[in-house]
């Protein structure tokens, strides 16, 4: 099958520069062909134009969005803090040339850093940690700062 259309196309572009005219059956049929074969490398089909992005994780809209007074159910900034920073993990403490570092959730963070929390949602919050003694360490969301104790050494 695919010889004979190699055969056709070849005849079909050949023989018009020796002078011979082929069977107008055989070039229809050719050119038909020739279609069906280049059709989509041609732009027949063109790519979809708002492809989702895999490596990004969908963001989930509410189905029915409310709307909310600034003073409503929203929780505080504070009580936010307060959950994710209780959600951290502090292993360890080290000072490096007077740089004091923390050891949260097996990353190795020093001041002014920013500390990637997930949240439940699939959401990320960034908390900066704003402070480091041999005792404790503040955090800082939005404004809001929060002391957080550390008992490693």
């Amino acid at each position: 099958m695919k010889h004979r259309t190699l055969l056709l196309l070849l005849l079909a572009t050949i023989l018009p520069s020796m002078g011979a005219e082929l069977n107008p059956d055989v070039q229809k049929r050719a050119k038909q062909r020739i279609e069906s074969l280049l059709g989509n490398r041609r732009g027949a089909s063109s790519a979809p134009e708002n492809v989702a992005n895999p490596f990004v994780l969908p963001q989930t809209a509410p189905t029915n969005p409310v709307e909310q007074s600034p003073t409503g159910d929203l929780p505080l900034k504070g009580d936010i803090l307060t959950r994710l920073g209780a959600s951290l993990k502090v292993s360890g403490y080290i000072q490096t040339k007077g740089v004091p570092y923390l050891t949260i959730n097996r990353q190795t963070y020093r001041e002014n850093d920013l500390i990637p929390v997930r949240e439940g949602g699939g959401s990320v919050t960034f908390l900066l940690l704003k402070k480091i003694t041999e005792a404790d360490f503040i955090l800082e969301l939005d404004g809001v700062e929060l002391l957080q104790k550390h008992t490693v050494k």
